[in-house]
């Protein structure tokens, strides 16, 4: 009984040595790289109480391609991701370079051109009240 006892306890002793250990590494271990931040940018918002849809669309503009003047059904938020575009509004232009944004209220009538010789690509997120057109052209 004296030999199974120890034998007993020695497994035993193994066993929480090997749990141990292996919370040692769990603990130890590094973790994933988390991602790093390209751009951030924080824009105040005021909307009317209602059911919203929030749209995010990532376009690439092929060098000389652009839309014309339009307007949007909510506001707006526009980050070029790369690249360059040159955005049209209140009579006057501004070029947007990638890690810039810029936001348009409610129909804001602008317009956007790709004028650089290579993609630029803009993700944009709309803040639509329901039944609202995203973009309308305007003449």
């Amino acid at each position: 009984m004296g030999l199974h006892r120890a034998t007993v306890l020695s497994c035993a002793l193994i066993f929480c040595a090997a749990l141990s250990g292996l919370g040692t590494l769990a603990v130890g271990q590094a973790g994933p790289a988390g991602p790093a931040t390209v751009a951030q940018a924080a824009f105040p918002l005021t909307v009317k109480a209602g059911a919203y849809g929030l749209i995010t669309v990532v376009f690439d503009f092929a060098p000389g391609s652009g839309v014309p003047k339009h307007v949007h059904g909510g506001p707006v938020v526009a980050t070029v991701i790369s690249g360059e575009l040159t955005l049209q509004q209140g009579g006057g232009e501004k070029i947007i370079k990638a890690g810039e944004s810029w936001t348009e209220k409610t129909g804001d009538v602008h317009a956007v051109v790709n004028r650089s010789e290579g993609i630029t690509r803009v993700v944009v997120s709309l803040l639509l009240p329901k039944g609202a057109a995203a973009t309308t052209l305007v003449k």
